[in-house]
C-alpha cells in the first residue's frame, strides 16, 4: 500500500473514533439566509462563504514562494478542532540529518535535512491563543491531492480546507522562545506504555512542544506526560534545543525513555539510536556533521549551516532548513537547489 494512503486511512479512522468520543471537528455553523450565497463580486464561492472568519483568513494567507513547491501560510485562531493525532510518515530507508550548533550564544543555529520521497512543503506560521507562536515545516503531500499540490493558490478557499489540519503535521519547527524540535527515523524503538497517560501521535507531540514548551526541560516533561504511538510509521527520536544553549536527544528503548544531553557546544542526530550505538554508529553523515561541529567548536554562521547540510544531503533530500535561535530567521532550500535560499522570519516576514 502507498505509505501516504496508509496514513490517510489511519487519520480517517482516528477521526471516526474521535467522533464517538465527542472530539471530532465540529460541523460548520449553518449559514444564515444572508450568508447562504456569496456576493457576486466577493471572489468567494458559496462553499467559501460557509468558512469561519478564521478559516477564511488562514486559507487566504496561502502563498507560493517556490515551484517545488514551497508555500507559506499563517494560521489564524485556535486549531484544536482540526487535531487528527496522525503518526509520522518517515522511513529508516531514507536518511535525515539534524544538528544544533550552540557555540555562539548570539548566533545559535539548528540545521535539518528532511530526506524522503517527493514532499511538497508548507512553512506554517501559528500563534494559538493558548500557546506560543511558532514556525514549522509540513509535508503537505499527506493533506492534498498530488494533482493539485502545485496549484493550491488557484483553488477556491473551501477546496484548500485540508490545510486546516497542517498544525498537527510539523516535521520540525521553532517557537518564539527559541525552542527547536526535529525528528529522524530509527530502525527500532519501543515507547513507554502507561495506562494513565493519554496517547499522542509522533508528529502531534512536536506540536505540543512548540505550543507549550519554553525550553528543553519543559519539552522533555511534555514528552513524559504522553504515550507516543508511531501510528503505522517507523520509530523516531527527537533532537530538541533551546535558546539557553542546551540540547537533548530523546530516544526510546525497551519501553524506556532515554534523554541524552549535549556534552559539547553542539548536538546531532541521524538515523541510529545513540543509546545503542556509540558515536557515528557507522553513519557517514553523522561523522561529517560531528567532524565539522568539532572543528568549529559548534560555531556556524547561517550560510555555513546551509553548506553543511548540502555536504550531507542525499538524493532524497526534500528540504534543508536552518532555524536561527537568536535571530528568529528561517532559511529554507527546496529539492537541493542550494543556490536558492528562502529566508523568512518567525513573524512571517521575508528577510
Amino acid at each position: 500500500m502507498d505509505v501516504r494512503k496508509h496514513f490517510h486511512l489511519i487519520a480517517c479512522a482516528v477521526l471516526i473514533l474521535g467522533a464517538a468520543a465527542g472530539c471530532c471537528p465540529p460541523a460548520p455553523a449553518q449559514p444564515t439566509a444572508a450568508q447562504a450565497t456569496a456576493p457576486a463580486d466577493s471572489g468567494l464561492t458559496d462553499a467559501d462563504s460557509r468558512l469561519t472568519d478564521d478559516e477564511t483568513a488562514t486559507l487566504g494567507s496561502l502563498e507560493k514562494i517556490d515551484d517545488y513547491p514551497l508555500y507559506t501560510m499563517r494560521f489564524h485562531g485556535a486549531y484544536d478542532q482540526y487535531r487528527n493525532r496522525a503518526g509520522t510518515p518517515a522511513s529508516p530507508e531514507w536518511a535525515c540529518s539534524l544538528f544544533a550548533a550552540l557555540g555562539d550564544a548570539e548566533g545559535m543555529v539548528y540545521g535539518r535535512n528532511f530526506d524522503w520521497e517527493y514532499s511538497p512543503a508548507l512553512l506554517l506560521f501559528t500563534d494559538p491563543p493558548d500557546g506560543y507562536a511558532s514556525v514549522s515545516m509540513v509535508d503537505i503531500g499527506y493533506l492534498v491531492d498530488k494533482d493539485q499540490v502545485r496549484s493550491l493558490t488557484d483553488l477556491p478557499l473551501a477546496d484548500r480546507a485540508a490545510l486546516l489540519g497542517a498544525p498537527f503535521w510539523p516535521f520540525d519547527g521553532m517557537n518564539e522562545h527559541g525552542l527547536v524540535v526535529g525528528m529522524a527515523a530509527v530502525p527500532e524503538s519501543v515507547t513507554p506504555d502507561d495506562p494513565d497517560k493519554e496517547m499522542i501521535g509522533s508528529l502531534a507531540i512536536i506540536r505540543e512542544m512548540l505550543d507549550h514548551a519554553r525550553d528543553v526541560d519543559e519539552a522533555v516533561a511534555i514528552i513524559e506526560s504522553y504515550n507516543i504511538v508511531w501510528s503505522g510509521g517507523p520509530p523516531l527520536h527527537y533532537l530538541i534545543a533551546d535558546a539557553s544553549g542546551r540540547a537533548v536527544l530523546v530516544e526510546f528503548q525497551a519501553g524506556r525513555m532515554i534523554v541524552i544531553p549535549n556534552e559539547a557546544p553542539f548536538h546531532l542526530a541521524t538515523n541510529h539510536l545513540r543509546v545503542t550505538a556509540s558515536g557515528a554508529g557507522g553513519c557517514r553523515r553523522y561523522a561529517t556533521l560531528d567532524e565539522r561541529l568539532t572543528e568549529t567548536g559548534g560555531r556556524l554562521a547561517p550560510q555555513e549551516a546551509v553548506d553543511l547540510l548540502e555536504d550531507v544531503a542525499q538524493v532524497e533530500t526534500q528540504w534543508s532548513i536552518v532555524y536561527g535561535f537568536s535571530s528568529g530567521d528561517v532559511r529554507v532550500v527546496m529539492g537541493r537547489e542550494y543556490g536558492t535560499i528562502h529566508t523568512l522570519h518567525l513573524d512571517n516576514s521575508s528577510q
